[in-house]
């Protein structure tokens, strides 16, 4: 499971231990390798200084149900609860490319 995040925000999620769902909102937002790009594409295209988190759903103690959006076909990962910054074992640069768009860093695409 993945999770787009900035690097300030990482930061002040390794500080409080986890990262909560955003404010008004019930769950963390994730993806998969699938519809990562469509998540980047739509809420951060052009933005730099983010990070790829790649989490381990085993390691979560909420719950993790994958939900359609309205408008898409596509479901996503969608958390429950805060995801404690030990369920994130790996963490990848997620720089955008020139037109603005993201290209999955090579150890994601292949997991």
């Amino acid at each position: 499971m993945l999770h787009i995040i900035s690097t300030a925000d990482w930061a002040a999620a390794r500080s409080a231990g986890s990262i909560a769902p955003a404010a008004g909102e019930e769950f963390v937002h994730c993806s998969d390798r699938g519809v990562v790009h469509v998540t980047a594409g739509k809420f951060f295209h052009g933005r730099d200084g983010l990070l790829l988190l790649v989490v381990d759903p085993g390691r979560l103690d909420v719950p993790v149900r994958w939900e359609a959006v309205p408008d898409s076909p596509l479901w996503f990962p969608h958390v429950y609860g805060p995801i404690p910054v030990d369920a994130v074992v790996e963490v990848h640069d997620f720089p955008c490319s020139p037109d603005g768009s993201f290209v999955l860093p090579e150890p994601v695409a292949v997991l």
